[in-house]
């Protein structure tokens, strides 16, 4: 055993667990009048329009009837008649339904029934504030907003379309086929009995494993990676362009100067590197 874990080394070596892909979070529902701009996009990145329910659907002004799920929806409801607009709330809000298997009109969001505990009016050629709701979440269906000043319009929520990322080209010289290399990021100054991760890039194939120890500068071996006494190994992870990734995660619970070395199973390729330990 090397001399080096009878000062108290400690080291527990492990593959870093790689995550990819995250869902985000579902929007809240805004329905108050002058909302705040959502964390989305706010306009649709399109102009269609959709056949609507009557004539009035045209008071309510969107930029377009056909959204992407996750996208804002904003609109405000303009008085183009020549009477006035009974409103039920003051001011007025509006709610969101959809159309369920029975062909019925089922609310999505908002309330049920609008409040008509107050009244408002709204006179020709006035406009209400903006109302905007985030679609997050939604599920691809036809909708319609009905206004408490008694308009209707109907949008499309559809899937948002599915971004191919564009293919990695690497550049020419691809070192997948050049002579086996691993390295050792600077590993940096670190504190006593404080975990910390110990991480490089290799052309060894992904899967494989690689052995490393950690030794004090002050020990006597004179080369302490010839015993496979203190090893510990870790794993390849898959990168790009031949240049893969290892890491270990782990602590020291000695002060001082110590080496990191690292070689692949066969030891065809090693590397070395120094770092320094100090008390908390």
């Amino acid at each position: 055993m090397n001399r080096s874990w009878h000062i108290g080394i400690f080291f527990l070596a492990m593959a870093l667990a790689i995550t990819a892909g995250c869902t985000a979070p579902a929007g809240t529902i805004n329905t108050s009048e002058n909302a705040p701009a959502a964390p989305a996009t706010i306009a649709a990145s399109y102009v269609a329009t959709l056949n609507q329910p009557n004539t009035q659907s045209g008071y309510l002004k969107m930029d377009t009837d056909i959204y992407n799920a996750g996208e804002v929806v904003g609109f405000t409801v303009t008085n183009d008649g020549t009477g006035t607009l009974a409103c039920a709330g003051n001011p007025p809000s509006f709610s969101v339904k959809f159309q369920a298997g029975n062909g019925l009109w089922v609310t999505r969001m908002g309330t049920e029934k609008p409040n008509a505990s107050e009244t408002s009016s709204l006179a020709p050629g006035a406009s209400t504030q903006e109302h905007r709701f985030v679609t997050t979440g939604w599920d691809p269906a036809r909708y319609r907003i009905v206004h408490d000043c008694g308009v209707e319009r109907e949008f499309l929520v559809r899937a948002s379309p599915v971004v191919t990322p564009a293919p990695v080209t690497c550049p020419a010289g691809n070192i997948t086929n050049a002579s086996l290399w691993v390295t050792i990021d600077p590993p940096g100054d670190q504190y006593v009995a404080r975990s910390f991760t110990l991480q490089g890039t290799t052309n060894v194939p992904a899967g494989q494993a690689l052995n490393f120890t950690i030794f004090s500068v002050l020990s006597d071996d004179e080369d302490p990676a010839l015993s496979n006494e203190g090893l510990f190994s870790t794993v390849v992870e898959e990168g790009s362009c031949g240049t893969n990734t290892w890491s270990a995660t782990g602590e020291i619970q000695a002060t001082g100067d110590f080496f990191i070395w690292i070689a692949d199973a066969g030891r065809n390729v090693t590397a070395i590197k120094r770092f320094t330990v100090y008390p908390e």
